[in-house]
Protein backbone atom coordinates (compact mmCIF):
# COMPACT_ATOMS: atom_id res chain seq x y z
CA UNK A 1 0.00 0.00 0.00
CA UNK A 2 1.46 3.34 -0.57
CA UNK A 3 1.03 6.01 1.59
CA UNK A 4 -0.89 9.19 0.44
CA UNK A 5 2.03 11.42 2.33
CA UNK A 6 5.39 10.29 2.20
CA UNK A 7 7.52 10.33 5.85
CA UNK A 8 9.93 12.07 4.12
CA UNK A 9 7.71 14.41 2.38
CA UNK A 10 5.94 14.75 6.35
CA UNK A 11 9.49 15.51 8.00
CA UNK A 12 10.57 18.06 4.90
CA UNK A 13 7.66 19.90 4.78
CA UNK A 14 7.53 20.77 8.68
CA UNK A 15 10.87 21.27 8.95
CA UNK A 16 10.68 23.74 5.87
CA UNK A 17 7.47 25.81 7.44
CA UNK A 18 9.64 26.45 10.55
CA UNK A 19 12.84 27.35 9.04
CA UNK A 20 10.67 29.44 6.75
CA UNK A 21 8.75 30.92 9.90
CA UNK A 22 12.33 31.13 12.10
CA UNK A 23 14.19 32.99 9.49
CA UNK A 24 11.26 35.77 8.64
CA UNK A 25 10.84 35.91 12.34
CA UNK A 26 14.86 36.70 12.94
CA UNK A 27 14.45 38.93 9.80
CA UNK A 28 11.38 41.03 10.43
CA UNK A 29 13.20 41.32 14.18
CA UNK A 30 16.20 42.39 12.87
CA UNK A 31 14.58 44.79 10.72
CA UNK A 32 12.62 46.25 13.20
CA UNK A 33 15.32 46.79 15.56
CA UNK A 34 17.18 48.36 12.69
CA UNK A 35 14.87 50.59 11.95
CA UNK A 36 13.91 51.90 15.54
CA UNK A 37 17.47 52.14 16.11
CA UNK A 38 18.17 54.65 13.16
CA UNK A 39 15.18 56.31 14.14
CA UNK A 40 16.05 57.04 17.90
CA UNK A 41 19.10 58.08 16.91
CA UNK A 42 17.69 60.49 14.84
CA UNK A 43 15.12 61.29 17.76
CA UNK A 44 18.26 61.85 19.49
CA UNK A 45 19.64 64.42 17.55
CA UNK A 46 16.55 66.71 17.29
CA UNK A 47 16.88 66.08 21.15
CA UNK A 48 20.55 67.76 21.14
CA UNK A 49 19.52 70.08 18.93
CA UNK A 50 17.05 71.83 21.36
CA UNK A 51 19.91 72.27 23.97
CA UNK A 52 21.86 73.78 21.16
CA UNK A 53 18.82 76.22 20.67
CA UNK A 54 18.43 76.61 24.33
CA UNK A 55 22.27 77.07 24.34
CA UNK A 56 22.30 79.89 21.39
CA UNK A 57 19.32 81.34 22.68
CA UNK A 58 21.42 82.09 25.94
CA UNK A 59 24.22 83.42 24.54
CA UNK A 60 22.10 86.15 22.58
CA UNK A 61 20.81 86.59 26.21
CA UNK A 62 23.72 86.72 27.72
CA UNK A 63 25.15 89.35 25.45
CA UNK A 64 22.27 91.14 25.88
CA UNK A 65 22.39 91.02 29.76
CA UNK A 66 26.02 91.76 30.10
CA UNK A 67 25.58 94.73 28.45
CA UNK A 68 22.84 96.11 30.20
CA UNK A 69 24.58 95.43 33.24
CA UNK A 70 26.89 96.95 32.09
CA UNK A 71 24.81 100.58 31.25
CA UNK A 72 22.24 99.79 34.61
CA UNK A 73 26.10 99.66 36.58
CA UNK A 74 27.53 102.83 35.15
CA UNK A 75 27.47 105.88 37.22
CA UNK A 76 26.87 108.39 34.38
CA UNK A 77 23.61 106.28 32.98
CA UNK A 78 22.54 106.61 36.68
CA UNK A 79 23.21 109.76 36.93
CA UNK A 80 21.94 111.06 33.77
CA UNK A 81 18.21 108.52 33.73
CA UNK A 82 17.82 110.14 37.22
CA UNK A 83 18.11 114.00 35.43
CA UNK A 84 14.36 112.80 33.91
CA UNK A 85 15.09 114.32 30.60
CA UNK A 86 14.56 112.48 27.54
CA UNK A 87 16.94 114.47 25.82
CA UNK A 88 19.43 113.78 28.16
CA UNK A 89 18.39 110.06 28.94
CA UNK A 90 18.24 109.67 24.57
CA UNK A 91 21.46 110.46 24.08
CA UNK A 92 23.48 108.87 27.14
CA UNK A 93 21.36 105.87 25.57
CA UNK A 94 22.42 105.93 22.17
CA UNK A 95 26.07 106.88 23.42
CA UNK A 96 26.65 103.79 25.34
CA UNK A 97 24.34 101.55 23.48
CA UNK A 98 26.77 102.00 20.63
CA UNK A 99 29.04 101.44 22.84
CA UNK A 100 28.18 98.20 23.92
CA UNK A 101 27.30 96.91 20.48
CA UNK A 102 31.09 97.87 19.29
CA UNK A 103 31.66 95.10 16.75
CA UNK A 104 28.32 92.81 17.23
CA UNK A 105 27.73 91.41 13.38
CA UNK A 106 23.60 91.49 14.44
CA UNK A 107 23.95 95.15 16.36
CA UNK A 108 21.94 96.40 13.37
CA UNK A 109 19.25 94.15 14.66
CA UNK A 110 19.45 94.80 17.79
CA UNK A 111 16.37 97.11 19.63
CA UNK A 112 17.45 98.95 23.23
CA UNK A 113 14.89 101.39 24.81
CA UNK A 114 14.96 103.44 28.13
CA UNK A 115 11.20 103.65 30.44
CA UNK A 116 10.32 104.76 33.43
CA UNK A 117 9.83 102.76 36.75
CA UNK A 118 5.48 103.27 35.03
CA UNK A 119 6.89 101.27 31.71
CA UNK A 120 6.57 104.58 29.81
CA UNK A 121 8.83 104.31 27.00
CA UNK A 122 11.61 107.51 27.55
CA UNK A 123 13.86 107.16 24.61
CA UNK A 124 13.98 103.92 21.89
CA UNK A 125 17.72 103.63 19.82
CA UNK A 126 19.00 100.76 17.91
CA UNK A 127 19.09 99.74 14.30
CA UNK A 128 15.85 98.34 14.17
CA UNK A 129 12.67 99.36 16.87
CA UNK A 130 9.76 97.88 17.24
CA UNK A 131 6.46 99.72 17.42
CA UNK A 132 5.84 98.80 21.14
CA UNK A 133 9.23 99.92 22.07
CA UNK A 134 8.47 103.60 20.89
CA UNK A 135 8.96 106.66 22.78
CA UNK A 136 5.92 107.70 24.76
CA UNK A 137 4.83 104.13 24.75
CA UNK A 138 3.34 101.85 27.82
CA UNK A 139 4.91 98.65 27.96
CA UNK A 140 2.97 95.51 28.45
CA UNK A 141 2.52 94.04 31.18
CA UNK A 142 3.90 90.49 30.29
CA UNK A 143 7.53 93.03 30.58
CA UNK A 144 6.37 95.06 32.71
CA UNK A 145 4.67 92.63 35.77
CA UNK A 146 7.79 90.21 35.12
CA UNK A 147 10.75 92.66 35.53
CA UNK A 148 8.81 94.78 38.68
CA UNK A 149 8.84 91.04 40.27
CA UNK A 150 12.31 90.20 39.70
CA UNK A 151 13.40 93.92 40.73
CA UNK A 152 16.73 94.09 41.23
CA UNK A 153 17.39 91.14 38.98
CA UNK A 154 17.30 90.60 35.18
CA UNK A 155 14.23 89.49 33.62
CA UNK A 156 13.89 87.69 29.97
CA UNK A 157 11.04 86.94 27.68
CA UNK A 158 10.00 86.71 24.62
CA UNK A 159 7.24 89.35 22.62
CA UNK A 160 5.36 89.34 19.21
CA UNK A 161 5.84 92.92 17.93
CA UNK A 162 4.95 94.06 14.53
CA UNK A 163 4.59 90.06 13.47
CA UNK A 164 8.15 89.55 14.38
CA UNK A 165 9.29 87.29 17.67
CA UNK A 166 11.94 89.61 19.75
CA UNK A 167 14.02 87.85 22.75
CA UNK A 168 13.90 90.86 25.04
CA UNK A 169 15.79 91.50 28.43
CA UNK A 170 14.88 93.50 31.35
CA UNK A 171 17.06 94.98 33.42
CA UNK A 172 16.78 97.50 36.41
CA UNK A 173 18.10 101.01 36.55
CA UNK A 174 18.29 101.54 40.44
CA UNK A 175 19.92 103.84 43.80
CA UNK A 176 20.87 101.69 46.27
CA UNK A 177 20.97 104.07 49.94
CA UNK A 178 21.41 101.18 52.38
CA UNK A 179 17.89 101.64 53.91
CA UNK A 180 16.23 101.40 50.13
CA UNK A 181 16.27 101.02 46.55
CA UNK A 182 14.79 102.77 44.13
CA UNK A 183 14.68 101.81 40.77
CA UNK A 184 15.09 104.94 38.33
CA UNK A 185 14.39 103.48 35.10
CA UNK A 186 14.15 100.09 33.18
CA UNK A 187 16.71 98.91 30.24
CA UNK A 188 14.84 96.91 27.69
CA UNK A 189 17.31 94.85 24.94
CA UNK A 190 15.60 93.28 22.28
CA UNK A 191 16.87 90.97 19.54
CA UNK A 192 14.48 89.31 16.52
CA UNK A 193 14.17 86.20 16.18
CA UNK A 194 15.06 85.99 11.72
CA UNK A 195 15.94 83.78 9.37
CA UNK A 196 19.40 84.61 9.79
CA UNK A 197 18.82 83.34 13.69
CA UNK A 198 17.24 79.94 12.16
CA UNK A 199 19.99 79.52 9.88
CA UNK A 200 22.55 80.55 12.52
CA UNK A 201 20.88 77.41 15.15
CA UNK A 202 20.68 74.76 11.81
CA UNK A 203 24.66 75.10 11.32
CA UNK A 204 25.38 75.08 14.78
CA UNK A 205 23.27 71.38 15.62
CA UNK A 206 24.69 69.91 12.73
CA UNK A 207 22.11 70.20 10.10
CA UNK A 208 18.84 70.20 11.57
CA UNK A 209 16.25 72.33 10.33
CA UNK A 210 14.20 74.84 12.01
CA UNK A 211 10.52 76.32 11.93
CA UNK A 212 9.23 79.63 13.45
CA UNK A 213 5.31 78.72 14.06
CA UNK A 214 3.47 81.78 15.61
CA UNK A 215 -0.40 80.78 15.77
CA UNK A 216 -0.34 77.49 14.06
CA UNK A 217 1.31 78.73 10.92
CA UNK A 218 4.74 78.90 9.97
CA UNK A 219 6.40 82.04 9.28
CA UNK A 220 10.38 81.37 9.14
CA UNK A 221 11.63 77.90 8.43
CA UNK A 222 15.18 77.41 7.40
CA UNK A 223 13.39 74.91 4.34
CA UNK A 224 12.10 76.27 1.45
CA UNK A 225 8.28 76.81 1.27
CA UNK A 226 6.90 73.32 -0.41
CA UNK A 227 9.17 71.66 2.21
CA UNK A 228 7.95 73.48 5.52
CA UNK A 229 4.39 72.52 3.66
CA UNK A 230 5.85 68.86 3.91
CA UNK A 231 6.18 68.83 7.64
CA UNK A 232 2.59 70.09 8.51
CA UNK A 233 1.42 68.11 5.84
CA UNK A 234 3.59 65.03 6.25
CA UNK A 235 4.44 64.96 9.97
CA UNK A 236 5.39 61.29 10.77
CA UNK A 237 8.20 61.23 7.95
CA UNK A 238 9.87 63.72 10.23
CA UNK A 239 11.18 63.78 13.85
CA UNK A 240 9.89 67.10 14.93
CA UNK A 241 10.58 68.53 18.29
CA UNK A 242 8.97 72.16 19.35
CA UNK A 243 10.05 74.66 21.69
CA UNK A 244 7.82 76.95 23.02
CA UNK A 245 8.28 81.12 23.08
CA UNK A 246 7.10 81.87 26.25
CA UNK A 247 6.03 85.99 27.40
CA UNK A 248 7.07 87.57 30.88
CA UNK A 249 3.77 85.48 31.64
CA UNK A 250 4.25 82.28 30.79
CA UNK A 251 1.61 82.82 27.40
CA UNK A 252 3.26 80.77 24.41
CA UNK A 253 3.84 83.49 21.46
CA UNK A 254 5.21 81.06 19.38
CA UNK A 255 6.93 77.64 18.79
CA UNK A 256 10.30 76.60 17.15
CA UNK A 257 10.40 73.37 15.92
CA UNK A 258 13.37 71.50 15.18
CA UNK A 259 12.94 68.98 12.38
CA UNK A 260 15.10 66.58 10.95
CA UNK A 261 13.71 64.31 8.16
CA UNK A 262 13.53 60.25 8.22
CA UNK A 263 13.95 59.82 4.20
CA UNK A 264 17.84 58.96 4.95
CA UNK A 265 16.58 56.75 7.84
CA UNK A 266 14.09 55.26 5.33
CA UNK A 267 17.24 54.65 2.91
CA UNK A 268 19.07 53.18 5.15
CA UNK A 269 16.65 50.72 5.77
CA UNK A 270 15.12 49.77 2.62
CA UNK A 271 19.28 49.23 2.18
CA UNK A 272 19.08 47.04 5.27
CA UNK A 273 15.87 45.41 4.36
CA UNK A 274 17.10 44.53 0.80
CA UNK A 275 20.32 42.82 2.66
CA UNK A 276 18.63 40.82 4.95
CA UNK A 277 15.76 40.08 2.23
CA UNK A 278 18.93 38.60 0.11
CA UNK A 279 20.60 36.98 3.83
CA UNK A 280 17.35 35.42 4.60
CA UNK A 281 16.52 33.54 0.60
CA UNK A 282 20.54 32.58 0.80
CA UNK A 283 20.09 31.02 4.32
CA UNK A 284 16.57 29.73 3.58
CA UNK A 285 17.92 28.21 0.12
CA UNK A 286 20.29 26.68 2.49
CA UNK A 287 17.93 25.22 4.98
CA UNK A 288 15.87 23.69 2.62
CA UNK A 289 18.36 21.83 0.97
CA UNK A 290 20.07 20.95 4.58
CA UNK A 291 16.58 20.01 6.21
CA UNK A 292 16.06 17.86 3.21
CA UNK A 293 19.25 15.82 3.14
CA UNK A 294 18.86 15.36 6.76
CA UNK A 295 15.00 14.48 6.21
CA UNK A 296 16.66 11.77 3.39
CA UNK A 297 18.75 10.29 6.31
CA UNK A 298 16.44 9.95 8.76
CA UNK A 299 13.54 8.32 6.39
CA UNK A 300 16.38 6.28 5.06
CA UNK A 301 16.36 3.54 7.92
CA UNK A 302 12.32 3.86 7.78
CA UNK A 303 11.91 3.09 4.15
CA UNK A 304 14.57 0.39 4.44
CA UNK A 305 12.38 -1.22 7.39
CA UNK A 306 9.12 -0.74 5.00
CA UNK A 307 10.61 -3.17 2.44
CA UNK A 308 11.54 -5.21 4.72
CA UNK A 309 8.31 -5.73 6.12
CA UNK A 310 6.44 -5.86 2.94
CA UNK A 311 9.21 -8.78 2.23
CA UNK A 312 8.28 -11.01 4.93
CA UNK A 313 4.58 -10.38 4.40
CA UNK A 314 5.24 -12.12 1.35
CA UNK A 315 6.83 -14.67 3.27
CA UNK A 316 10.82 -13.92 2.37
CA UNK A 317 11.54 -14.61 6.34
CA UNK A 318 15.39 -14.19 5.55
CA UNK A 319 15.26 -10.48 4.85
CA UNK A 320 17.77 -8.15 7.17
CA UNK A 321 17.68 -4.84 7.53
CA UNK A 322 21.10 -3.09 8.12
CA UNK A 323 21.96 -2.28 11.71
CA UNK A 324 24.14 0.77 11.33
CA UNK A 325 23.39 3.43 13.35
CA UNK A 326 22.53 3.78 17.78
CA UNK A 327 19.56 5.30 17.93
CA UNK A 328 15.83 4.50 17.99
CA UNK A 329 15.44 3.41 14.42
CA UNK A 330 18.94 1.39 15.59
CA UNK A 331 17.03 -0.44 18.43
CA UNK A 332 13.77 -1.11 16.23
CA UNK A 333 15.99 -2.30 12.93
CA UNK A 334 18.17 -5.00 15.43
CA UNK A 335 14.31 -6.01 16.66
CA UNK A 336 12.98 -6.43 13.74
CA UNK A 337 15.77 -8.58 12.26
CA UNK A 338 15.33 -11.05 15.31
CA UNK A 339 11.94 -11.12 14.97
CA UNK A 340 12.58 -11.91 11.46
CA UNK A 341 14.85 -14.65 12.53
CA UNK A 342 12.96 -15.92 14.67
CA UNK A 343 10.17 -16.15 12.73
CA UNK A 344 12.15 -18.03 10.38
CA UNK A 345 13.20 -20.82 12.05
CA UNK A 346 10.05 -21.29 13.56
CA UNK A 347 8.63 -20.84 10.65
CA UNK A 348 11.34 -23.40 9.17
CA UNK A 349 10.42 -25.83 12.06
CA UNK A 350 7.02 -25.66 11.54
CA UNK A 351 7.41 -26.83 7.82
CA UNK A 352 9.65 -30.11 9.10
CA UNK A 353 7.12 -31.29 11.71
CA UNK A 354 4.20 -30.68 9.10
CA UNK A 355 6.58 -32.62 6.38
CA UNK A 356 6.77 -35.56 9.19
CA UNK A 357 2.90 -35.28 10.38
CA UNK A 358 2.15 -35.36 6.48
CA UNK A 359 4.38 -37.94 5.35
CA UNK A 360 2.66 -39.76 8.74
CA UNK A 361 -0.61 -39.67 7.90
CA UNK A 362 -0.14 -39.95 3.83
CA UNK A 363 1.85 -43.14 5.58
CA UNK A 364 -1.26 -44.08 7.77
CA UNK A 365 -4.30 -43.10 5.62
CA UNK A 366 -2.13 -45.60 2.84
CA UNK A 367 -1.86 -48.53 4.64
CA UNK A 368 -5.54 -48.42 5.89
CA UNK A 369 -6.75 -47.50 2.69
CA UNK A 370 -4.78 -50.65 0.84
CA UNK A 371 -5.37 -53.01 3.98
CA UNK A 372 -8.71 -54.07 2.70
CA UNK A 373 -8.04 -54.51 -1.18
CA UNK A 374 -5.24 -56.33 0.25
CA UNK A 375 -6.82 -58.69 2.15
CA UNK A 376 -9.46 -58.92 -0.59
CA UNK A 377 -6.56 -60.31 -3.44
CA UNK A 378 -4.68 -62.05 -0.13
CA UNK A 379 -8.19 -64.01 0.35
CA UNK A 380 -9.07 -64.27 -3.22
CA UNK A 381 -5.53 -65.82 -4.18
CA UNK A 382 -5.00 -68.04 -1.80
CA UNK A 383 -8.96 -69.60 -2.33
CA UNK A 384 -8.01 -70.19 -5.68
CA UNK A 385 -4.27 -71.86 -4.77
CA UNK A 386 -5.62 -73.78 -2.05
CA UNK A 387 -8.70 -75.18 -3.66
CA UNK A 388 -10.65 -76.22 -6.77
CA UNK A 389 -13.27 -74.10 -6.77
CA UNK A 390 -15.68 -74.44 -9.72
CA UNK A 391 -15.52 -72.64 -12.65
CA UNK A 392 -18.69 -70.12 -11.60
CA UNK A 393 -16.85 -69.79 -8.11
CA UNK A 394 -13.18 -69.22 -9.63
CA UNK A 395 -14.78 -66.68 -11.86
CA UNK A 396 -16.36 -64.84 -9.25
CA UNK A 397 -13.25 -64.77 -7.09
CA UNK A 398 -10.97 -63.79 -9.82
CA UNK A 399 -13.46 -61.05 -10.78
CA UNK A 400 -13.31 -60.08 -6.30
CA UNK A 401 -9.66 -59.80 -6.92
CA UNK A 402 -9.52 -57.76 -10.10
CA UNK A 403 -11.81 -54.81 -8.61
CA UNK A 404 -9.52 -54.61 -5.41
CA UNK A 405 -6.43 -54.24 -7.75
CA UNK A 406 -8.13 -51.36 -9.87
CA UNK A 407 -9.02 -49.96 -6.16
CA UNK A 408 -5.55 -50.28 -4.95
CA UNK A 409 -4.41 -48.61 -8.99
CA UNK A 410 -6.71 -45.89 -8.01
CA UNK A 411 -5.60 -45.23 -4.83
CA UNK A 412 -1.81 -44.86 -5.96
CA UNK A 413 -3.23 -42.53 -9.07
CA UNK A 414 -4.10 -40.57 -6.36
CA UNK A 415 -1.24 -40.36 -4.36
CA UNK A 416 0.75 -39.61 -7.76
CA UNK A 417 -1.23 -36.77 -8.59
CA UNK A 418 -0.13 -35.20 -5.01
CA UNK A 419 3.37 -34.71 -6.67
CA UNK A 420 2.33 -33.63 -10.03
CA UNK A 421 3.30 -30.39 -11.23
CA UNK A 422 3.74 -30.55 -15.16
CA UNK A 423 0.87 -29.19 -16.88
CA UNK A 424 -0.69 -31.22 -19.66
CA UNK A 425 -1.86 -30.92 -23.22
CA UNK A 426 -4.96 -28.71 -22.91
CA UNK A 427 -7.55 -28.14 -26.38
CA UNK A 428 -10.91 -26.79 -26.87
CA UNK A 429 -13.84 -28.94 -25.73
CA UNK A 430 -17.39 -27.87 -24.77
CA UNK A 431 -18.35 -28.23 -21.20
CA UNK A 432 -21.00 -30.57 -22.53
CA UNK A 433 -18.45 -32.96 -23.72
CA UNK A 434 -16.99 -32.93 -19.73
CA UNK A 435 -20.26 -33.40 -18.04
CA UNK A 436 -21.33 -36.23 -20.11
CA UNK A 437 -18.18 -38.33 -19.99
CA UNK A 438 -17.57 -37.70 -16.16
CA UNK A 439 -21.34 -38.80 -15.77
CA UNK A 440 -21.21 -41.49 -17.86
CA UNK A 441 -18.31 -42.95 -15.95
CA UNK A 442 -20.36 -43.28 -12.77
CA UNK A 443 -23.54 -43.79 -14.48
CA UNK A 444 -23.62 -47.74 -13.50
CA UNK A 445 -22.78 -47.44 -10.04
CA UNK A 446 -25.84 -44.49 -10.08
CA UNK A 447 -28.13 -46.99 -11.37
CA UNK A 448 -26.74 -49.96 -8.38
CA UNK A 449 -28.15 -47.14 -5.98
CA UNK A 450 -30.91 -46.33 -7.45
CA UNK A 451 -29.52 -42.67 -8.37
CA UNK A 452 -30.48 -40.39 -10.67
CA UNK A 453 -28.02 -38.12 -12.52
CA UNK A 454 -29.99 -34.93 -13.94
CA UNK A 455 -28.20 -32.29 -16.60
CA UNK A 456 -28.67 -28.80 -17.91
CA UNK A 457 -25.75 -27.92 -19.55
CA UNK A 458 -25.49 -25.22 -22.35
CA UNK A 459 -24.16 -26.98 -25.54
CA UNK A 460 -21.84 -23.69 -26.80
CA UNK A 461 -20.15 -22.97 -23.74
CA UNK A 462 -16.80 -23.79 -24.66
CA UNK A 463 -13.42 -24.05 -22.43
CA UNK A 464 -9.89 -24.78 -23.04
CA UNK A 465 -8.46 -26.71 -20.98
CA UNK A 466 -6.94 -30.79 -20.22
CA UNK A 467 -9.46 -32.23 -20.45
CA UNK A 468 -8.74 -35.48 -18.25
CA UNK A 469 -7.99 -33.66 -15.49
CA UNK A 470 -10.70 -31.79 -15.41
CA UNK A 471 -13.23 -35.03 -16.24
CA UNK A 472 -11.12 -36.13 -13.19
CA UNK A 473 -12.66 -33.09 -11.24
CA UNK A 474 -16.21 -33.93 -11.59
CA UNK A 475 -16.08 -37.44 -11.30
CA UNK A 476 -15.06 -36.68 -7.91
CA UNK A 477 -17.64 -34.63 -7.12
CA UNK A 478 -20.21 -37.24 -8.66
CA UNK A 479 -18.58 -39.90 -6.84
CA UNK A 480 -18.57 -38.25 -3.51
CA UNK A 481 -22.09 -37.89 -3.58
CA UNK A 482 -22.62 -41.06 -4.50
CA UNK A 483 -20.67 -42.48 -1.30
CA UNK A 484 -23.05 -40.02 0.63
CA UNK A 485 -26.21 -40.04 -0.93
CA UNK A 486 -29.06 -43.01 -0.16
CA UNK A 487 -31.06 -44.92 -2.27
CA UNK A 488 -33.10 -43.03 -4.32
CA UNK A 489 -30.87 -40.15 -4.35
CA UNK A 490 -30.62 -37.01 -6.92
CA UNK A 491 -27.43 -35.23 -8.27
CA UNK A 492 -27.66 -32.03 -10.55
CA UNK A 493 -25.30 -30.64 -13.06
CA UNK A 494 -26.09 -27.26 -14.22
CA UNK A 495 -23.56 -25.55 -16.42
CA UNK A 496 -24.26 -21.84 -17.81
CA UNK A 497 -22.24 -18.79 -18.41
CA UNK A 498 -20.83 -15.94 -15.94
CA UNK A 499 -19.60 -13.11 -17.65
CA UNK A 500 -16.22 -14.25 -19.39
CA UNK A 501 -16.15 -17.92 -17.33
CA UNK A 502 -18.05 -21.15 -17.59
CA UNK A 503 -19.88 -21.94 -14.34
CA UNK A 504 -20.55 -25.57 -13.47
CA UNK A 505 -22.48 -26.44 -10.40
CA UNK A 506 -22.08 -30.01 -8.76
CA UNK A 507 -24.98 -30.46 -5.84
CA UNK A 508 -26.97 -33.31 -4.60
CA UNK A 509 -29.86 -34.24 -2.04
CA UNK A 510 -28.04 -35.58 0.47
CA UNK A 511 -26.59 -34.79 3.99
CA UNK A 512 -24.42 -32.03 2.92
CA UNK A 513 -20.89 -31.65 4.21
CA UNK A 514 -20.29 -31.39 7.90
CA UNK A 515 -19.80 -27.93 9.51
CA UNK A 516 -16.76 -29.05 11.10
CA UNK A 517 -15.17 -29.79 8.31
CA UNK A 518 -15.84 -26.63 6.12
CA UNK A 519 -12.91 -24.21 6.77
CA UNK A 520 -10.94 -26.88 5.85
CA UNK A 521 -12.89 -28.74 3.32
CA UNK A 522 -10.27 -28.28 0.62
CA UNK A 523 -6.75 -28.87 2.49
CA UNK A 524 -5.18 -32.10 2.18
CA UNK A 525 -6.08 -35.21 4.32
CA UNK A 526 -9.65 -33.96 5.32
CA UNK A 527 -12.61 -36.48 4.64
CA UNK A 528 -15.71 -37.23 6.47
CA UNK A 529 -18.42 -39.55 6.28
CA UNK A 530 -16.86 -41.34 3.12
CA UNK A 531 -16.05 -45.36 3.73
CA UNK A 532 -13.15 -45.41 1.16
CA UNK A 533 -10.62 -42.29 -0.10
CA UNK A 534 -7.42 -40.27 1.29
CA UNK A 535 -8.86 -36.83 1.68
CA UNK A 536 -7.04 -35.61 -1.49
CA UNK A 537 -9.97 -35.38 -3.92
CA UNK A 538 -10.68 -32.11 -3.28
CA UNK A 539 -7.56 -30.36 -2.68
CA UNK A 540 -6.69 -32.04 -5.86
CA UNK A 541 -9.85 -30.88 -7.92
CA UNK A 542 -9.33 -27.46 -7.03
CA UNK A 543 -5.84 -27.26 -7.57
CA UNK A 544 -6.58 -28.47 -10.72
CA UNK A 545 -9.42 -25.78 -11.13
CA UNK A 546 -6.55 -23.24 -9.80
CA UNK A 547 -4.09 -24.01 -12.50
CA UNK A 548 -6.58 -23.72 -15.07
CA UNK A 549 -7.18 -20.32 -13.61
CA UNK A 550 -10.50 -20.79 -12.19
CA UNK A 551 -12.06 -22.12 -8.71
CA UNK A 552 -13.66 -24.60 -7.05
CA UNK A 553 -15.68 -23.67 -4.01
CA UNK A 554 -18.19 -24.93 -1.90
CA UNK A 555 -21.52 -22.74 -2.06
CA UNK A 556 -24.27 -22.91 1.05
CA UNK A 557 -27.54 -24.56 0.05
CA UNK A 558 -30.91 -25.44 1.82
CA UNK A 559 -29.91 -29.26 1.57
CA UNK A 560 -27.08 -31.55 0.81
CA UNK A 561 -24.10 -30.00 -0.98
CA UNK A 562 -23.12 -28.17 -4.00
CA UNK A 563 -19.80 -26.92 -5.89
CA UNK A 564 -19.53 -24.87 -8.13
CA UNK A 565 -16.10 -24.84 -10.88
CA UNK A 566 -15.46 -21.89 -12.44
CA UNK A 567 -13.38 -22.14 -15.90
CA UNK A 568 -12.27 -19.46 -18.24
CA UNK A 569 -14.76 -19.21 -21.24
CA UNK A 570 -12.56 -20.08 -24.71
CA UNK A 571 -12.21 -16.91 -27.01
Amino acid sequence: MTPRFSLLAKIYLSTAVAVTALFAAAGWFLEQQASLALHDGVEHEVRASLGTIDASLQSRAEHLSTASALLASMSDIRKAFGTGGRATIRDTAAEFWARAQAGRADASNAAFAVADPDGTVLASVGGQTPSALSEGRQLPPSLLNPARRAFPKQSGAFAAWDGTVWQVLATPVYVDSGESTALLSILLAAHPVTGQTLQELKERTGGSDFLLRVGGRTVLATLGDRAAEQVELRAERFAIRPTALRDGEGTALAELWAVRSFEPVAARVAVLRRTIVIAWLIAMTMGLVLSYLLARRIVRPVRALNQAALAVSRENYSTRVPEDSHDELGVLARTFNQMSASIEETRAAQIRSSQIAAVGRLAASIAHDLRNPLSAIVGGTEMLADFDLPPDQMKQTAVHVHKAARRMNELLSEIGQVARAEPGRRVRCSAEELVRAAVESQQSKAGLQNVSIRQRVDGELMVHCEKSRVERVLINLIANSLEVLPDDGEISIDASRAGESVRIDVSDNGPGVPAEIRGQLFQPFVTAGKKNGLGLGLALARQTMLDHGGDLEWVASEKGARFRLRLPLAG
